[in-house]
């Protein structure tokens, strides 16, 4: 693949080392060809656009940032597309909620992430490494948001378990997708990290098959089918390598630094 015109990267399990660390020194040099070269660089993720302006801190006004699986799309700090779930989709994820407290739950809209009190403080925490504008409230139904995304994390022996009772439980309202590491979301219908990106290609007017794209998990599968060079990480489970064209070394030997620097 000669003419990238596009990087897009997932992060946890993927760019990054473990939460938050990355070779910020060779990322620099990598970011500072790419632009010399005219191509766009993409944080694909799970997590909360204001999360990823966090981590990149001197480049977030010009890259790419596909948050909440696709839910909320920005071109550096200009939103470009916010998923709406209708409100029938999030009563009755509410409602659901509050049958199985066993299970939290994290709200996410577009002006922040919300956490019922109810819930642990570990969670809360856990939630908030994710999500840096989240707020405890007493009811999820009391919230004034546009809502697009409920996450969670259970124990890696339950996820499946529960990603199946939830999506027997908001079938035909929305879907339910796992995130890796016990972590799993229940998102708008028809909403994934593909679409996410597909809103940017259009606006940038750059073609699927020019751009490159990594990732470890379940929600970047979308992503990775639709690109024209796609790396699942060593460290990603294998439904996610067959769903690729290449393996990248592990995110703990940054393996997506790796790889970019042999393509650009």
């Amino acid at each position: 693949m000669s003419n990238i015109r596009l990087v897009a990267v997932d992060e946890d399990g993927t760019f990054l080392r473990d939460h938050l660390n990355y070779d910020r020194e060779r990322f620099e040099a990598i970011f500072s060809r790419m632009q010399r070269l005219g191509v766009r660089f993409v944080v694909a993720t799970g997590n909360q656009c204001y999360q990823v302006q966090e981590l990149f801190p001197s480049h977030a006004h010009e890259m790419g940032i596909v948050s909440a699986n696709g839910a909320h799309v920005l071109d550096g700090m200009q939103e470009v597309f916010a998923a709406q779930a209708t409100p029938e989709a999030v009563e009755h994820m509410i409602q659901a909620i509050h049958e199985h407290p066993e299970v939290p739950f994290s709200m996410l809209g577009v002006a922040g992430a919300y956490v019922e009190r109810s819930a642990s403080q570990e969670f809360f925490d856990d939630m908030a490494q994710y999500c840096y504008r989240q707020y405890w409230v007493d009811d999820f139904a009391d919230v004034d948001d546009q809502i697009f995304m409920f996450s969670s994390v259970v124990d890696e022996s339950v996820v499946q378990q529960k990603i199946a009772l939830f999506s027997n439980v908001v079938r035909g309202h929305m879907d339910v997708i796992g995130a890796g590491a016990g972590y799993f979301d229940v998102v708008c219908p028809g909403v994934s990290k593909a679409t996410g990106l597909r809103y940017l290609l259009d606006r940038w007017n750059i073609r699927p098959e020019e751009c490159v794209a990594f990732g470890d998990s379940d929600n970047d599968i979308a992503m990775l089918s639709m690109v024209g060079r796609s790396y699942a990480m060593q460290n990603a489970p294998q439904n996610v390598k067959d769903a690729a064209q290449f393996v990248a070394p592990p995110c703990t030997e940054d393996g997506v630094l790796q790889v970019l620097e042999q393509l650009l």
